[in-house]
């Protein structure tokens, strides 16, 4: 079976990255894409074939904010792409579902339907002056009519947790099967437990480190050696994440740091000897984050919503609901080693039994054959 994936933007390290390689590299997939950073995203791509599409609409696109101009080209280049030499498309980061225009059958592994469009769309208006909310109008109301008369002809849906799935239902009208990505754990290792929490994810306002900055600084207050580490990749070519790296830099002063654009095993390293692991995104699709916290043996504090509360089960980790809940049990945590130790060798056994890229793959080709079968 020959499968082609469509997925727009190749330029971090990321959890949507790590799916797409993986799926290319069991399949030795052709990745069409509208961006690719070879620098930026994982080194493993280099050795994937990768085709970035061209577009009439770059220049004027250039004349638009970041997001809505990258987001226009590759709704462009997908809608009207017509692929060749193919059994079954893989579809994943969104507008990459738009290749359904031209294009037959296509399995959608969905991380969320476009939080702009939906979810977030009242959230990030809030936020916006008011010429930014005319401009968002006014390209949402297309987006939203391609992406009503594409995706109800797409074959089938894979949606990576449950909370992406009740969004699909709700906003797009599909039936979905969850299909959970696996986690590397065999690259994971326990190490010390050294005095800091640790916070690593893409630095971006829906990551909400202003509640984990906050509630550390209270921890602070009665633990004065300790720090906390926030690591992450920031787009510099959006405006609005660079300013909110500003700020999160601001809040944080002197009582710790933020480290960018990180090498893995610079990454692995820090989950390796932190303490414990904070997690506090708004309304997050799955949450990586947790399970390479629980593949290093840490336990984690979670935000009481959303993709979390699906990973962090009891006996692993906690999940909370405010700023005070989280001093609490990180204070608990500070105070009991023994107790954080435990909760961590329970978290590996967790993720090695859950959470396998064996698992995740073999569905996803058992669903792929069926759809190339039913073509042939």
């Amino acid at each position: 079976m020959k499968l082609a994936i469509a997925h727009p933007f190749l330029r971090l390290r990321g959890g949507a990255e790590r799916v797409v390689l993986k799926i290319a590299q069991h399949f030795d997939a052709k990745v069409y894409c509208s961006i690719y950073e070879p620098e930026n995203t994982f080194s493993e791509f280099k050795n994937v074939e990768i085709e970035v599409m061209g577009s009439r609409l770059r220049s004027l696109a250039s004349l638009l904010p970041a997001r809505v101009g990258s987001a226009a080209v590759a709704g462009q280049q997908f809608y009207f792409r017509e692929l060749d030499d193919y059994d079954v498309v893989n579809a994943q980061g969104t507008p990459s579902e738009w290749i359904r225009n031209r294009n037959s059958p296509v399995v959608w592994y969905c991380f969320s339907p476009n939080r702009e469009a939906f979810d977030l769309y009242e959230w990030r208006m809030r936020r916006r002056n008011i010429l930014q909310k005319a401009l968002y109008w006014s390209f949402m109301r297309p987006y939203r009519r391609i992406e009503f008369s594409v995706v109800p002809r797409i074959e089938h849906i894979f949606a990576i947790s449950r909370n992406v799935q009740d969004r699909i239902e709700k906003y797009l009208g599909r039936e979905s099967e969850i299909l959970m990505p696996g986690v590397e754990y065999e690259n994971f290792h326990a190490g010390d437990y050294e005095k800091y929490f640790f916070y690593p994810s893409r630095i971006a306002p829906e990551k909400n480190f202003e509640m984990a900055i906050e509630a550390f600084k209270k921890f602070r207050k009665g633990h004065k050696d300790w720090k906390f580490v926030i690591a992450g990749a920031l787009d510099r070519k959006r405006g609005e994440h660079v300013a909110y790296y500003n700020k999160i830099r601001g809040m944080l002063g002197g009582d710790g740091e933020i480290m960018l654009d990180l090498p893995t095993e610079r990454i692995v390293e820090l989950y390796s000897n932190c303490f414990c692991v904070l997690y506090t995104p708004v309304n997050e699709d799955y949450g990586l984050i947790p399970l390479e916290a629980f593949a290093s043996s840490k336990p984690c504090i979670a935000i009481n919503q959303a993709g979390p509360t699906e990973l962090v089960r009891k006996g692993v980790g906690y999940l909370v609901n405010d700023i005070d809940e989280m001093v609490k049990r990180m204070d608990y945590l500070a105070e009991h080693k023994d107790a954080a130790e435990r909760l961590g060798r329970a978290a590996r056994k967790y993720v090695e039994r859950e959470f396998s890229w064996e698992k995740f793959l073999k569905r996803f080709e058992e669903v792929c054959l069926k759809l190339s079968k039913e073509r042939a």
